[in-house]
């Protein structure tokens, strides 16, 4: 019988959460298994917990990381309704225009690699806002739902790239 690395107990169970099977205390709730899987259930609560569907976390964790970046909104995308995946920014402080900069390039090295092409767009509501959206050249009544799939898709990949691209010396010089 196994126990709980928390916290001692022995009422631990195997349960899939997301198709992962991994293994949860019935006293505290804590999880262990698979490192990927435990990484990937963990990523899905705080998804939860901020109201920001999974598909779109990783990259607004990514993007609250740049300095005078702020997540005001985001969505992942409605293939039903047929609405494109978006993340919506306030900048404050001039950090924010090199951050501003930094993002524009880590999009330009990241549309090399396929995927969709993705652009900053500033329009000013209440204060000036910045979203991050996909570009399509065509009426949205020509896209198709599994297009809209494909490019929530590919916000796991902008998000990866842009850790990345944060981790190298032209981003932090």
């Amino acid at each position: 019988m196994r126990e709980c690395d928390e916290c001692g107990s022995s009422n631990v169970s195997a349960v899939s959460i997301e198709g992962m099977a991994i293994w949860q205390c019935g006293l505290c709730d804590a999880i262990a298994g698979d490192d990927a899987a435990v990484a990937r259930v963990l990523l899905i609560r705080e998804a939860q917990e901020r109201g920001i569907h999974v598909a779109a976390y990783p990259l607004v964790v990514a993007l609250d990381r740049i300095e005078g970046f702020k997540v005001v909104a985001c969505g992942a995308g409605d293939p039903e309704q047929i609405s494109w995946p978006f993340v919506q920014m306030s900048l404050s402080g001039p950090s924010a225009l090199v951050g501003l900069e930094n993002l524009t390039k880590s999009l330009a090295l990241s549309a090399h690699e396929g995927g969709v092409h993705w652009v900053v767009e500033v329009e000013i509501q209440t204060r000036m806002l910045f979203t991050l959206k996909p570009r399509f050249h065509r009426d949205m009544k020509r896209i198709s739902s599994q297009e809209v799939l494909a490019v929530r898709k590919d916000l796991e990949r902008l998000g990866a790239n842009l850790e990345r691209d944060m981790a190298l010396s032209w981003w932090r010089g």
